[in-house]
């Protein structure tokens, strides 16, 4: 009986061991994953601390970067645009086109009211002769375009540049002549 007690000590006592050996390989993997997950946090953190250092470093930037361009106070306010298409490698312009539109001024934008009520706003760059102004796309489908005025000489009531359209593959080239609307 002594005999079969040890025995049953003993075998119990090796089930044991057994389990413990298998609880501490579990350990480990838990410590390995639980390692590898810090890893990858740690990763995360650095990219977010670098999106704020990004976010803090654009809300510091001079306000002429940042705010559109002011457009001279000459040309403020409402005018006639004529636009004749000169170039053009896209189904929906052909050369010849003539568009008529109302060209709105303000200080900081360009708002093109077309005669169906379609609106297009754009901002730019002034550099004292020449008034670049961009579309802005409020979807991906929208073509981009793009203005360029010449302003040498706004005391008569008139100014002249050209208009870009770019998009599906194609440009259309027009030339811009904008009539001062008198109040």
């Amino acid at each position: 009986m002594k005999s079969l007690i040890l025995f049953l000590f003993t075998f119990t006592l090796m089930l044991t061991s057994c389990n413990k050996q298998g609880q501490e390989n579990q350990i480990k993997e838990r410590e390995a994953a639980l390692l590898i997950k810090e890893e990858k946090f740690a990763e995360k953190e650095q990219d977010y601390e670098a999106l704020k250092m990004l976010r803090d470093s654009l809300k510091h930037l001079p306000t002429d970067t940042i705010n559109a361009v002011k457009i001279p106070e000459k040309i403020l306010g409402k005018w006639n645009g004529k636009m004749i298409c000169t170039e053009s490698n896209c189904s929906e312009h052909v050369i010849g086109d003539l568009r008529n539109d109302l060209w709105e001024f303000t200080g900081d934008h360009l708002k093109i009211t077309n005669k169906s009520g379609g609106e297009k706003i754009y901002t730019g760059k002034y550099n004292g002769s020449e008034l670049k102004l961009t579309s802005e796309n409020n979807s991906p489908a929208t073509n981009q375009s793009v203005i360029t005025l010449q302003l040498s000489d706004q005391t008569t009531g008139r100014i002249k540049g050209s208009r870009e359209f770019t998009g599906n593959n194609c440009i259309s080239k027009f030339s811009v002549e904008l009539e001062k609307i008198k109040n």
